[in-house]
Order: C-alpha cells, then structure tokens, then sequence
C-alpha cells in the first residue's frame, strides 16, 4: 500500500474504530440507563402497592406537633419522617386546608391523611372522593386514595392516583383531583385521604364523597385488572 493511500485509509479507519467504539460505548451506557430505570420504577410501583395496602390497617401513626383536623387520622412508614395538621395561611379568609410536609431528615417512606367510616350509606353504589390538591417539591409522587374493606379487613375495593398521566408530582398549583370506584355490598368500611411517598409537601380542601352516576368511568385498581390472562404465546405484540 502506497503511503498516500496509507495516509487517506488511516484516519479513516481510526475514525470508524472511534465511531463503533463510541457507539458500543453510548449503547451500553444507554442499556445498563434503561436497566437502571426499570429497576426504580419497579421499585415504586411494589412500594406503592405496599404502601396503599398498609394505610389504615398496619401503618403507624403520625406524631405532629401540629392539630390533626377534627375526624382524621394520620399514619405512615416512618412516621416520625413527616409532619400532618391543618394550615390557615394558605387561602384567602384563613380557610382551613390540611397538609403532609416531610420533615428535613428522614427515611422517607409515606405518610397519609386519613379517614375511615362505615360503608353502610354506599353498599351498591358509585362513589367519587375529589379534592383540591396543591404540591410542592414532590420527590416520587402524592394523590387521593380510597379503599373498601370487608369486616375482616380484606380489601373488596381499591382506586387511587398512582398512575403516570393522574399522579401528583414535582410543584402543582391548585387542581381538583378524584378517584372513583364501585363500593361491594360486602363493603364495611370506606377509608380515604390523601397519600404522599417520600418528599415534599401537599395540601387539600375543599373535599367530597359522594355517590355518583354509572357512566362516571371508575379508577378502582382491582376493578381495571383483566379478568382473564392474556398474550400467553407471546404472539400478540409488545406494548
């Protein structure tokens, strides 16, 4: 090979070794990202699922310094995390509005305000719980939650905000939020509130239960689990 061609084909060759070594080099950095990533969202959504079955029933409470609003309870992973009470400084007239606000220092599991009553009034029915919800610096994620229960404590009933386009993250000024589900006859107990994972701090007025029409469509996450197994061969496409 002539040294003009040797010195045309050299930084050629050089500039390709460093294309596919770059290209390697980004796709597997790209690779082990997404690993990374689906690793965390499986994360959160196990913790999610455990954190929404525990509120109200093996959840501990809440110690505040801060009065807790008439009916109410607070309750948590690491309660000692987070602060729960009652915020007048908020709105215009001094109206009340409740709040979760994660202390400086912490582990930082969950925290929820809650309320449990009997299901008596709703057996059979269409229910929507809504609010005004505001956040500031939500780390993972916050919503409305609510929850049948039977008088063993099984849950018959569960809708909440966790999904990706419902779910309250990062800082959102006031919006009206709801989760709807249908209550069993076997229902005894509805409880409800408002959740937040990790850090950051919601608030909430202005709240509503209420029964509403069939055609409200329901957020309830067992009722929109599939009835029957689907794509077992793995045949019918990827989502």
């Amino acid at each position: 090979m002539g040294t003009w061609t040797a010195g045309l084909l050299g930084p050629l060759l050089g500039g390709v070794a460093v294309a596919l070594t770059t290209y390697w080099t980004t796709r597997a950095r790209a690779q082990a990202e997404a690993r990374k990533l689906d690793a965390e969202a499986e994360k959160t959504r196990a913790e999610t699922t455990k954190i929404l079955a525990e509120v109200g029933i093996h959840a501990q409470p809440v110690p505040t310094t801060h009065e807790l609003p008439k009916g109410w309870g607070a309750s948590g992973g690491v309660p000692e995390d987070y602060e729960v009470g009652v915020d007048f400084d908020l709105l215009p007239s001094r109206r009340a509005c409740a709040f979760i606000r994660s202390r400086e220092q912490g582990q930082f599991e969950y925290a929820s305000l809650l309320q449990t009553i009997r299901a008596d009034d709703y057996r059979g029915a269409r229910v929507e719980l809504s609010a005004m919800v505001k956040a500031r610096d939500v780390a993972s994620w916050a919503g409305l939650w609510i929850r049948v229960d039977d008088a063993s404590d099984n849950i018959l009933a569960f809708g909440n905000m966790y999904h990706a386009e419902r779910r309250i993250t990062g800082t959102q000024n006031w919006r009206r939020c709801s989760v709807v589900l249908d209550v069993p006859e076997a229902g005894a107990y509805l409880n409800f509130g408002l959740v937040m994972q990790r850090t950051g701090q919601v608030w909430m007025y202005d709240v509503q239960l209420e029964v509403v029409d069939d055609d409200v469509p329901v957020t309830d996450f067992l009722a929109l689990l599939p009835r029957r197994p689907t794509n077992l061969d793995f045949e019918d496409g990827v989502s």
